[in-house]
């Protein structure tokens, strides 16, 4: 009898854990599925090893994230096939440079793009996203360099987005030592990645003696930490892989590597009134009537560093009008089912306003993660080929 209930506890237990919820719209419901669950079973393990005192939550992401890609990779074809991958360094940051085999026309330099990869500047090391960042250059013929950015939470703001900084002037200035054509550059990236090709933007708008970057291509950027009671983040903040909860622990890790105050920031308690009736609050939602603010007389709560949410290094749709003005042109990929939809959203409208140059990619049926692997999910493949195509067309 006793075996009989513990079975039968057994495939309840199984019944009500694999009970993923998985939106209508997705297409390939199983995948989307299979990947809730291994990331809901990630943070659990995750939590529990750092509970036990294991290692820290974000470090056992990161390990066990790399020792299931790496297991997969054996499986697979080699990714690089047609590339020369090189790992070196610009100005003490590590980088890794993909460049076709095939040979160039001489005298006909190549385009690049520097490539910053996702995983919340703290789950993610850059091995993780080898195939994704190989894709681009082999499809497209050019020559790109995906920065290994020192990670959170061991290194907080500004340590990735400096890494990014210093790895996009080098290269710049370096270009045509890599056959590239220095006027032909544009940075990109994915999720955090994201963040970072944007936050590099805005900085580089304020650099004269560097060529001006041709443009910056972005797939579904986070781009704010002021409002997580959007839309998006209301609707769908309850999903795998990108919960609402997590996507506030990537921040924090980020900022000041304390979670305490996560619950302050999901309510939105970490901004004033006076705040929320601001241009900053207008910059996400257009509706809002918005009072002219200065940063310097701003009050916010007793959270180390959180005046950081301001500045558009650490969360770019908070650059002014005055700087936005002046981007490259830009590409935004969103996804329906994803948390980060409305600021994707949100951005490329106000570039749109302010004049700049916008091409916004929406996929109704996509959800944040599907980029994980773009040789099974129909609009990761999808996307990728139509992000290929902007960069063709645009760089």
């Amino acid at each position: 009898m006793k075996s009989v209930v513990v079975i039968a506890a057994a495939v309840l237990f199984l019944a009500y854990y694999c009970n993923e919820p998985v939106p209508d719209g997705v297409t390939q419901p199983w995948v989307y599925a299979a990947m809730g669950i291994y990331f809901r079973t990630l943070g659990h393990v995750a939590r529990l090893g750092e509970n036990l005192g294991i290692a820290r939550d974000a470090h056992i992401r990161r390990a066990t994230i790399s020792g299931v890609t790496n297991i997969a990779r054996k499986f697979k074809s080699d990714h690089r096939t047609g590339l020369h991958v090189t790992d070196t360094t610009f100005d003490g940051v590590k980088v890794r440079i993909y460049e076709p085999a095939a040979v160039h026309p001489a005298g006909d330099r190549r385009t690049g793009l520097v490539y910053f990869h996702g995983g919340g500047w703290a789950q993610v090391a850059m091995d993780d996203l080898d195939e994704l960042m190989a894709y681009i250059p082999k499809q497209l013929g050019n020559v790109l360099v995906a920065v290994d950015f020192r990670l959170a939470p061991e290194h907080q703001f500004p340590a990735s987005f400096d890494d990014c900084l210093v790895a996009t002037k080098f290269f710049l200035r370096h270009a045509e030592d890599y056959n590239v054509d220095p006027s032909r550059v544009g940075v990109g990236g994915d999720s955090a990645g994201g963040n970072l090709a944007a936050a590099v933007a805005i900085s580089m708008t304020k650099e004269k003696e560097f060529p001006k970057l041709k443009v910056q291509a972005l797939l579904y950027p986070a781009l704010q930490a002021f409002d997580f009671n959007t839309a998006s983040y209301k609707d769908y903040g309850h999903l795998s892989p990108l919960t609402t909860d997590l996507m506030i622990s990537f921040w924090l890790w980020y900022l000041n590597d304390d979670l305490s105050s996560l619950e302050l920031l999901k309510t939105n308690n970490h901004t004033t009134d006076a705040l929320k009736k601001s241009q900053f609050a207008g910059y996400l939602n257009h509706n809002i009537v918005s009072t002219p603010l200065n940063k310097k007389d701003v009050e916010f709560p007793s959270i180390e560093k959180i005046e950081t949410i301001l500045d558009p290094r650490f969360a770019p749709l908070m650059a002014n009008d005055a700087d936005v003005k002046k981007l490259p042109p830009t590409y935004v990929m969103t996804c329906e089912y994803d948390v980060l939809r409305d600021e994707g959203v949100a951005y490329a409208r106000r570039l749109e306003k302010l004049g700049v140059a916008v091409q916004h990619d929406h996929y109704k049926h996509g959800f944040h993660c599907c980029l994980i692997d773009i040789n099974t999910i129909d609009v990761a493949r999808e996307a990728m080929e139509n992000y290929v195509s902007y960069l063709k067309k645009n760089l």
